[in-house]
C-alpha cells in the first residue's frame, strides 16, 4: 500500500504523537508498504525520506510547536504523484483541514486516530468561550468526522467519547504500541548510563527515584503529583524526576519552592528520546502521574517496559496498563497517590515483583500488534 500519513506534529518534536507515528512508518515499512509523512517544517528538522514539510509558524507560548500553513495546488502537486491507497491523519488542526482537501480532490479514503480527549483542555479557553464551546464541541466535531472511513480510539476513554457525540463513522479501539525493545535493555552500559545520570542529577545512593515524563502543562495534574511527593518524604528520602517541558513549568518550579520540595525537585527539560529516557526509566524507581487527561500515554508503556511500577491517578485511558496489586496501582482519589507509592518503595520484594508484572502486561502493547492492527484497518477501508 500507499499510505499517506498527515500529523500537526513530528519529529523533532517530542511528544505521544510523534512516537507513535514513528513506530507507525517504521513497522509500515518493514512489511514493505510505502508511507509518506505530511507534517509542517521545522528549523531544527533533519531531512527525511519521504517526508513533506508545510510552511509553519510558532505557537503562540510554546515556540517548541508549530501551526501548518499551506496553499492547495502545492500539496495537490506533492501528493498526485505518489498514488495514495489510504490518508491516516493524527491531529484535528491545519494539517487534518490539508488532508481533508486531498481526500476530496483526489478521491483517497481516510481514517483518524483522535489523540487528545478534548474535554480536558476546555479549561486553556476564557469562561465564556469555554461554555461556548463545550456546548458547540460535539457538533463541531461530527462535522469534521463525517467523511471518515473510520475513527481510530487508542483507548476505551476516546472510543467511549465518539460514541457519546454520536460520530457517523465506525469506531476501532487500537492500542498505541511502539517498539519497546528499547525499553527492554538490561545491559551493563545502560546502567552505567544511568549511574551518570543519577550523578548528572545529583541522586544520592540512599534516595528513591520516582519519574514522571510528560508535558508540564495544566491538564497532566501536576501540582497534585507534588503535593502527594511532598507526603512522600515524610517517609522516604526520594527524588522527584519530572522529564519534560511546557507552559506550566516556572510555575511549578515556584510552587516546589512554596512548598519546599525544591531540593527534591528535578526539572529535566526535554531528554532525547530514546536513549537518555532510557537512561532515566533505568535510574528510576518507579514512575508515578497524578493525570486524568491521557488517552493512552506512551511514556507509561515505556516504563512498564523498563521494569517500572506505576503508581497513577485512576482514569480509563489506563485500565489496561496498571492492574491493581500487580503492577502497581490506579487511585481513586489521587490525593491518596503517596500511601501506594510509599507501600510499593518501602518493599523491596513487591516493588521488584510489579516491575516484572509490567513488563509482562507492556507485551500487549509491541510495535508488531500495533502494525498488524493497524494494516487489518487499512485493509478495509483502502481504496
Amino acid at each position: 500500500m500507499n499510505i499517506g500519513i498527515f500529523s500537526d506534529t513530528y519529529t523533532p518534536q517530542v511528544n505521544g504523537v510523534v512516537t507513535v507515528i514513528r513506530a507507525l512508518k517504521t513497522g509500515l515499512e518493514q512489511r514493505g508498504h510505502k508511507v509518506y509523512i505530511f507534517t509542517v517544517k521545522h528549523p531544527q528538522a533533519a531531512e527525511e525520506e519521504g517526508v513533506y514539510r508545510l510552511l509553519s509558524i510558532k505557537f503562540p507560548k510554546e515556540p517548541q510547536h508549530r501551526i501548518g500553513m499551506y496553499l492547495l495546488k502545492s500539496i495537490y502537486n506533492m501528493v498526485k504523484p505518489l498514488n495514495l491507497d489510504i490518508i491516516h491523519t493524527h491531529s484535528e488542526f491545519s494539517l487534518y483541514l490539508a488532508a481533508w482537501q486531498v481526500c476530496h480532490k483526489f478521491k483517497i479514503p481516510s481514517v483518524h486516530t483522535l489523540h487528545s480527549y478534548y474535554p480536558d483542555y476546555l479549561y486553556y479557553l476564557p469562561p465564556p468561550l469555554e461554555l461556548v464551546m463545550s456546548k458547540r464541541m460535539p457538533g463541531y466535531f461530527r462535522h469534521i468526522f463525517r467523511k471518515q472511513r473510520c475513527m481510530i480510539a487508542p483507548s476505551r476513554k476516546n472510543a467511549d467519547f465518539l460514541a457519546s457525540i454520536k460520530v457517523s463513522c465506525p469506531i476501532k479501539i487500537i492500542p498505541n504500541g511502539i517498539d519497546l525493545s528499547l525499553f527492554y535493555d538490561r545491559s551493563a552500559e545502560l546502567q552505567e548510563a544511568a549511574g551518570k545520570m543519577r550523578e548528572r542529577f545529583t541522586v544520592a545512593d540512599d534516595e528513591d527515584v520516582i519519574v514522571f515524563v510528560g508535558r508540564l502543562a495544566t491538564e497532566k495534574n501536576i501540582p497534585v503529583l507534588l503535593d502527594n511527593f511532598k507526603e512522600i518524604l515524610n517517609h522516604r528520602k526520594a527524588k522527584l524526576i519530572l522529564v519534560g517541558d511546557g507552559p506550566d513549568r516556572r510555575s511549578l518550579e515556584a510552587y516546589c519552592n512554596e512548598r519546599d520540595i525544591s531540593t527534591s525537585v528535578v526539572f529535566t527539560g526535554y531528554l532525547r528520546w530514546p536513549e537518555e529516557i532510557k537512561q532515566i526509566y533505568a535510574m528510576a524507581d518507579m514512575f508515578m502521574s497524578a493525570s486524568h487527561s491521557e488517552v493512552h500515554p506512551i511514556t507509561f508503556i515505556e516504563a512498564m517496559a523498563a521494569g517500572l511500577p506505576i503508581a497513577a491517578a485512576l482514569d480509563t485511558s489506563i485500565e489496561d496498563m496498571v492492574v491493581n496489586g500487580e503492577n502497581g496501582w490506579a487511585v481513586e482519589d489521587d490525593a491518596l497517590l503517596w500511601k501506594k507509592a510509599v507501600e510499593i518503595l518501602e518493599d523491596k520484594d513487591t516493588r521488584k515483583k510489579m516491575g516484572e508484572r509490567s513488563v509482562e502486561i507492556s507485551l500487549k502493547f509491541t510495535m508488531d500488534r500495533f502494525v498488524d492492527s493497524m494494516i487489518d484497518c487499512y485493509n478495509e477501508y483502502r481504496r
